[in-house]
């Protein structure tokens, strides 16, 4: 009987470090991460639109793993996590940085596009067409410097050159013109020399009798508006002056005046919006036309171009 309380002691003396330690050691277990399993994680949580996870999980990836031969796609996935979020210029800088050691893989290839596309989301617009001639003067692979010349033609065209826009899609090579449906673009793009156009100046001119100038931009309504307003007033002065009520007759006049002024004002800015309007309309009809959709494909050896077209 006397035995059982050291025996007691013992199995606890013994069994509990041992217990400890086996929970240590697996804890420790539980802990350990591959880089295989990293870089899976931080991809998962990119496709899962969780950017700023994803960007923390491919710096963590870069920490821990710098020899691995995914570095320079984890640090594009971060350029691509911010780029999702509407950070532009920090996607900007990470893409800049993979540029600047191009190699020609697909990585540095679109790694240039999406520069181009980061500079031209932050409406700098002419830094991304130089990004994309830039792309077309170091590369020599005919599918990636056509496709430069495809994006730059869109680029002018969001800009209204459509003589520009017209160039950069003729220069696209022959083999790949049908690819881009060089044909149809260059004949849409031929119809830019139809759009109907007000002149700023002969809306002003013809305001010089109200409401003549809105008549011209086809704003009816506004051209009748004008026209009453104006005679109104000036039929309310000369009546005034006629019953040599002076003082009443110049304060209509004044009042006038500015009406009148804002009649050639707004005959004019209505020139333009219509403009505007006409260009826009013919623009989105051309955007109807991007067909071709360009995306990066993971693969274990790297990344992969791929291609989508719509038919």
């Amino acid at each position: 009987m006397a035995i059982r309380p050291v025996f007691r002691f013992l199995i606890i003396a013994i069994g509990v470090p041992l217990v400890l330690f086996a929970a240590t050691t697996r804890a420790f277990t539980q802990l350990t991460i591959d880089a295989d399993s990293q870089y899976r994680y931080a991809q998962s949580r990119l496709d899962a639109g969780a950017v700023d996870e994803a960007i923390v999980e491919f710096n963590r990836f870069i920490y821990f793993f710098p020899e691995d031969p995914r570095i320079p796609r984890a640090r594009f996935q971060t350029g691509m996590a911010h780029f999702n979020a509407g950070r532009y210029q920090a996607a900007a800088a990470i893409f800049n940085r993979q540029t600047e050691a191009f190699a020609g893989s697909p990585l540095d290839n679109q790694a240039f596009f999406m520069l181009s596309r980061s500079h031209a989301r932050q409406g700098m617009t002419e830094q991304a067409i130089l990004d994309l001639h830039n792309l077309v003067a170091l590369s020599s692979e005919t599918d990636v410097i056509d496709r430069a010349r495809y994006e730059l033609g869109w680029l002018h065209v969001d800009q209204g050159r459509w003589n520009d826009a017209d160039q950069s899609f003729g220069g696209i090579s022959p083999g790949n013109q049908n690819r881009f449906q060089v044909a149809d673009l260059k004949q849409a793009l031929a119809l830019s020399e139809a759009i109907p156009v007000k002149h700023p100046m002969t809306a002003g001119l013809l305001s010089i009798v109200p409401g003549g100038g809105q008549l011209y931009c086809n704003r009816y309504q506004d051209a009748l508006t004008a026209f009453l307003i104006n005679a109104g007033l000036i039929w309310a002065a000369w009546e005034a002056f006629d019953d040599e009520q002076y003082a009443l007759g110049g304060v209509i006049g004044f009042v006038e005046f500015g009406f009148y002024a804002g009649n050639i004002y707004g005959a004019v800015s209505g020139a333009h919006k219509y403009n505007r309007d006409r260009i826009a309309e013919y623009r989105e009809r051309l955007n109807q036309r991007r067909q071709v959709s360009l995306s990066l494909a993971p693969v274990p050896e790297g990344a992969a171009l791929r291609l989508t077209l719509s038919f």
